[in-house]
């Protein structure tokens, strides 16, 4: 692509592109989401993912809120990427991996817990029974919209359990880096 010449255009006028309406405020009904997750597919790395009215996803400028459940026996991969998460685990238990360091804690309903950028990290459902249901604020839009949205896989592939197995991966489709 050839370079182009831009152009310039008065401050004032700069502004007054970048004035946005109050949004006005917005309720997702349990109700409404408990039955729509428990009809949706569950990828690895996520299940439903929050909408405005108008079917934006963002839900302040730059985050994103997504639900993401580990079903019993299952764990997600290994993974580290340039944005960060602040999960609240709506129900069930697991367990948090943070794989560079082999540090593990328990997780169960009410818990909140932030992970940073670039920590590797995955989760499992130890349990036989009920999913571990996350719900997950991020700043992948923001990180996207920077061209900031870089992340690797299988930091510590083949760990194992207490009882010496491996955990089946859940299904999900490759991400890829950029």
């Amino acid at each position: 692509m050839p370079v182009q010449t831009g152009r310039q255009f008065p401050y004032l006028e700069f502004r007054r592109r970048h004035v946005q309406e109050t949004p006005a405020p917005v309720v997702w009904p349990w109700e409404t989401l408990a039955g729509e997750l428990a009809a949706a597919e569950h990828s690895e790395y996520g299940t439903l993912t929050l909408a405005g009215p108008d079917g934006g996803h963002e839900i302040v400028p730059g985050t994103s809120m997504t639900f993401q459940s580990v079903r019993p026996g299952e764990r997600t991969t290994p993974h580290a990427h340039s944005w960060w998460h602040l999960y609240f685990v709506r129900s069930g238990s697991g367990v948090l991996v943070l794989d560079e360091t082999d540090e593990t804690t328990g997780l169960s309903d009410g818990d909140v817990l932030l992970i940073p950028a670039w920590w590797a990290h995955h989760f499992e459902n130890r349990g036989t029974e009920g999913d571990l249901l996350l719900l997950n604020m991020s700043n992948l839009p923001q990180q996207a919209a920077l061209h900031n949205k870089f992340s690797r896989e299988g930091i510590r592939a083949g760990r194992t359990t207490a009882e010496g197995t491996t955990p089946p991966v859940s299904p999900h489709p490759q991400v890829s880096g950029v």
